[in-house]
């Protein structure tokens, strides 16, 4: 049946359908071993359906990368709201972010590979730029708790805050895409439990934000 004569309920429920195997699909075998062809068999669609809904393989799985940074949206608010200082806050943010990891490592691993390529944002690819978007977005949060802490003296005063925006969006990436990669070698080296590592290097930040006496 042609999707123009599909009720708006319909269409977004074989899109679900398509992004939920597509999802288990893309986290089994990786978004380059993964087919459309697999895709639509594991939908129990047609393959030539499946382009009805999603342009190519990559809008589809930037459909996904989009879904999980709205989970991490979630997360991140949910978490803030919880602090008083701001500070407290963008620590919030870093703590949101492990959960995200822990909690949903599907949509995690769709995630940090978006995360690890180069932007490319093409005009002719709707979805892509709307995840680009989605990260500012959440970028901008970070952004403005910045520059809060500085403003409520719970931020050292002499931090650049485009530059500490930054670095501490690259660093939360960075350790938590380290400790999954090499977590085994990490408790091989040291006398810890690697996951213990996370929770430290909040801590960690904490100290180094928080102003001099």
């Amino acid at each position: 049946m042609p999707r123009r004569n599909l009720s708006e309920e319909e269409i977004q429920r074989k899109k679900r359908i398509i992004m939920h195997e597509a999802k288990k699909l893309f986290f089994e075998k990786g978004f380059e071993n993964t087919s459309m062809s697999e895709i639509a068999k594991a939908s129990k669609m047609a393959k030539g359906t499946i382009y009805l809904y999603f342009s190519n393989k990559k809008d589809l799985y930037f459909s996904l990368v989009y879904e999980g940074l709205e989970i991490l949206e979630k997360l991140i608010i949910s978490y803030i709201q919880k602090e008083k200082n701001a500070l407290n806050k963008i620590l919030s943010m870093g703590r949101a972010y492990i959960q995200f990891y822990r909690e949903y490592p599907d949509y995690y691993s769709f995630v940090i590979k978006y995360e690890s390529e180069k932007a490319d944002l093409d005009p002719e690819e709707p979805k892509v730029v709307s995840t680009y978007e989605k990260s500012e977005k959440i970028y901008d949060i970070l952004k403005l708790l910045i520059l809060k802490g500085l403003e409520d003296g719970s931020i050292r005063k002499d931090i650049d805050k485009d530059k500490l925006a930054a670095l501490l969006w690259l660093q939360t990436i960075g350790i938590v895409q380290q400790y999954e990669l090499r977590k085994k070698l990490y408790e091989n080296w040291n006398e810890f439990v690697a996951e213990s590592i996370l929770d430290f290097y909040i801590d960690f930040m904490k100290k180094t934000l928080e102003p001099r006496d």
